[in-house]
């Protein structure tokens, strides 16, 4: 039996990581030892595995797993309670869900080092954790088996079955033979409880048969009755891609979803797919509901805009005019963004194509959302979220932009960058974005900062570099790489410098061109006045005092490694978005301390001291190992 703590919280935390202890009794010991040993072998492996963070022993008795905690919970909560508006999970992010678990689970059948492959044994929605990015993650592997890969017929012959039996391989649980197929039949039990909402051991399944949803969905799948098994609130749901001209999910996506979800329960273990083959049918089926945003009509748009109004057109650009508008939605009418291109030079057509293509392909809680589009006569027209406090340039000098808000920021950007840089998608493309600068940071209500401007984003192969003649009058000399002019390619790294030409932006409080005006080439400012033991004197002075001189010096080295003038030594956008997280955590912590009488921090020995006393922890010093995101605090 699982014992389950949740660490004490500093300020402004979410828990990130669940510590678990069992009793060393021997089946336990042998479960746990397992887990273990999967979880590190999966640690350096497939992002949608439970990261596994530590194991010890402590006096024979206890045996401790540390690995990071499901923010949002877990699948089988969202699956029972259909009344809770907060837990009404979209078509589009069930699709993301699955794919998710899929690629983790095709990651342990094919592609473990050493020849291995991991049958886990017991897939099932109430151990699939979401994050905080709706990520999803399989937790549970104390079941789970390591095999050869030239294990004849590979399949095992076990006297003793393991698993749930609502979840359970009926051959495997006959038989006792253990194939990769026995994965695949549990995790079609997962996709069919997704594609129905309810639980596979809800009553209205066993009404009719002991072996609950799975035998049900097959028998309405011949008779062509198992869309009527669909959860009600995915035919209900108005997605924000389609929220004007049609409802639920795409016809295409909804129909490659069930037949693939069908295959993986077939009775017998030879008829159901391999788990690539699984992986590739959702991958397709996210792919179709995402081409189903929507045309937009232009007179919809007209109506929206009054018309292209002049006093409703917020910005402008040598291609492009950008208007804020009203568009209907339901019964009343929602706030956005439309980008007006000029198509009369062929320029702003090509971009138009290129934007639309990327915002419907990527997705991301830190780039900007496409609502829809317009391609009617002459007219090219882009429709996105309204982001209500504008784009981050006009904020650069403000003080309502504390230091802490600077940081989220950044990690905002960071953490869109990452994501597009990191190999997205049904190839394994990568997008460079192209043009990141302040003017392209929107920022909505809230402070949360969107991503914007794709219009000269190249979509490039994983670790290739993209041969591409630099458009020298669209981008602005302060944040264009210097290799760029060299190579005459750009590069993830030419992102990465012009995102450190914004971190000194946001430390500064000062744009780019004010900056060059006064104190001349951008690059060589940052050298006389930012590197090592260098004074502060250009800090926004409205912040200099709040920022803590960690948090500071860490901020620091990596906008100063962004912008060398190497490419091969400028970090990537993963590391510059942990140390960003790393400088948010200094800040908030030594804040805490010193709101507090007593500051306590957690030694490797797992015993508590006092870290400060007398509310006062200025001369405290606080060494931190930062590994993952879990927080260990070493010592005085």
């Amino acid at each position: 039996m699982w014992d389950l703590y949740i660490p004490p919280l500093l300020e402004d935390q979410r828990p990130r990581w669940h510590i678990g202890r069992r009793l060393a009794l021997i089946p336990s010991v042998t479960a746990q030892c397992n887990r273990t040993m999967i979880l590190s072998a999966l640690t350096a492996g497939t992002p949608s595995g439970a990261t596994f963070h530590s194991f010890k022993t402590r006096h024979g008795s206890e045996m401790i797993l540390v690995i990071e905690n499901a923010s949002k919970g877990y699948l089988a909560d969202f699956l029972v309670n259909l009344n809770d508006e907060r837990r009404i999970l979209s078509w589009e992010k069930r699709l993301k869900v699955c794919i998710d678990v899929a690629r983790a689970l095709s990651y342990l059948h094919y592609e473990m080092e050493d020849q291995k492959m991991i049958i886990n044994r017991d897939i099932r929605s109430d151990q699939i954790g979401l994050d905080e990015n709706w990520g999803a993650k399989i937790y549970d592997f104390a079941g789970s088996i390591f095999l050869p890969l030239d294990l004849e017929e590979e399949a095992l012959y076990l006297d003793r079955v393991v698993g749930s039996r609502d979840y359970l391989d009926p051959e495997y649980l006959v038989t006792g033979q253990l194939k990769r197929e026995s994965d695949v039949y549990s995790f079609g039990v997962v996709l069919l409880e997704i594609l129905c909402g309810r639980l596979t051991y809800d009553p209205i399944f066993h009404k009719e048969s002991d072996n609950g949803l799975a035998r049900m969905a097959r028998r309405s799948f011949n008779t062509q009755e198992l869309e009527n098994m669909i959860d009600p609130k995915i035919k209900e749901e108005i997605g924000e891609d389609n929220f004007i001209l049609s409802r639920g999910p795409n016809k295409k996506s909804l129909h490659t979803f069930i037949g693939i979800a069908y295959k993986c329960v077939a009775e017998t273990q030879n008829e159901r797919p391999t788990m690539k083959v699984v992986l590739n049918e959702l991958e397709k089926a996210l792919f179709f509901q995402n081409k189903g945003s929507p045309r937009i009509s232009l007179e919809d748009i007209k109506l929206a805009t009054q018309n292209f109004r002049d006093d409703n057109c917020i910005g402008e650009g040598r291609f492009k005019k950008v208007y804020r508008g009203h568009l209907q939605h339901g019964d009343g009418f929602i706030t956005t963004v439309l980008k007006r291109m000029d198509t009369r030079l062929g320029q702003g057509k090509q971009q138009f194509l290129n934007e639309v293509q990327i915002l419907m392909e990527y997705k991301h809680e830190n780039i900007i959302s496409l609502l829809g589009y317009c391609d009617e006569k002459d007219e090219k027209i882009i429709v996105y979220e309204y982001a209500s406090k504008g784009s981050l340039n006009l904020y650069l000098n403000n003080a309502c932009l504390t230091w802490k808000k600077r940081l989220s920021i950044c990690i905002d950007v960071a953490s869109a960058l990452d994501f597009l840089h990191g190999g997205v998608g049904r190839h394994a493309k990568v997008i460079i974005h192209g043009d990141v600068k302040t003017s392209n940071i929107l920022l909505n209500s809230d402070w949360k900062a969107k991503l914007d401007g794709f219009e000269l984003a190249l979509i490039s192969p994983l670790n290739q570099k993209t041969n591409n003649v630099i458009d020298h009058v669209r981008r602005i000399l302060g944040y264009l790489d210097p290799e760029d002019n060299k190579s005459n390619f750009i590069t993830n790294e030419s992102d990465t410098y012009s995102f450190g030409v914004v971190l000194f932006e946001i430390l500064c409080g000062r744009s780019l061109l004010a900056i060059c005006r006064h104190e001349g080439h951008l690059p060589d400012f940052i050298r006389n006045n930012f590197g090592e033991g260098k004074h502060d004197d250009f800090v926004f002075e409205q912040i200099k005092e709040e920022i803590v001189p960690q948090s500071l010096s860490i901020f620091k080295k990596i906008a100063y490694k962004c912008i060398h003038p190497e490419r091969e030594k400028r970090p990537k956008m993963k590391e510059v978005l942990m140390q960003l997280k790393k400088s948010l955590d200094f800040q908030i912590l030594v804040n805490r301390m010193k709101k507090c009488r007593h500051g306590w921090v957690e030694t490797r020995e797992r015993e508590w001291v006092v870290a400060g006393e007398g509310g006062d922890c200025c001369g405290v010093l606080v060494e931190v190992v930062v590994m993952q995101d879990w927080r260990w605090w070493l010592r005085r």
